[in-house]
């Protein structure tokens, strides 16, 4: 009993979630290292939602760590924006930038699962998390990278499965949301007005690009 007690407290990470999104300081510029920071409490969701989701991870890893090593000399978003469009890379593959416009997709894809998961307990981990992701992380995957993340939906968890997975009941998981949903909106918001202008291309791979 005590073990599975602790598996379960262990897998509990929306607290934490929560916690790095509403500690980051949108009164201001944007710092470049506590958005990396941030972003590292989002990754262990992916290892719930499947094998592509999975390798996702990997691939976000990257472009977090990008993020990191350039806060010493770009310690704000919105110095880090400037310097790739001052060099003509905000859309260049591997950029800073266009690895924190991956970063605010994968956030936003996270934020709307659980929106839609917290909004409507009938609703299915399948139909949350293809609605969320149509919203978010589609519009920058090419057709292949599409077809393959919508063909992985069908090997989700069951959304009790999933619930359980990351150590929350549906009553702890929808307090918790509330609390990451909102603070992750406005830090999505203010970051997305850095890019004012700008179209981000498609990926060019078989992932995120």
């Amino acid at each position: 009993m005590a073990t599975a007690t602790a598996t379960r407290q262990e897998g509990i990470f929306l607290p934490g979630l929560a916690r790095a999104f509403e500690s980051i300081d949108v009164s201001g510029d944007l710092a470049t290292l506590q958005f990396a920071q941030a972003c590292e409490a989002i990754l262990p969701v992916f290892d719930k939602l499947g094998p592509v989701f999975a390798y996702a991870k990997s691939e976000l890893i990257t472009k977090r760590d990008s993020l990191e090593q350039a806060a010493a000399r770009l310690p704000t978003l919105t110095a880090l924006v400037a310097a790739d469009k001052k060099a003509g890379t905000v859309t260049t593959k591997n950029s800073c930038s266009r690895n924190l416009h991956r970063l605010m997709s994968s956030i936003s894809f996270i934020s709307e699962l659980l929106r839609n998961l917290s909004s409507d307990s009938a609703c299915t981990l399948h139909t949350a998390a293809a609605n969320a992701y149509n919203g978010t992380m589609a519009p920058m995957h090419n057709f292949f990278v599409r077809t393959a993340v919508k063909t992985s939906m069908y090997t989700l968890p069951t959304r009790a499965g999933f619930l359980e997975s990351i150590g929350e009941t549906e009553a702890s998981a929808r307090v918790h949301s509330a609390k990451f949903i909102p603070a992750s909106t406005l830090v999505i918001r203010k970051a997305e007005a850095l890019f004012g202008g700008t179209s981000m291309p498609k990926s060019d791979t078989t992932w995120t690009g």
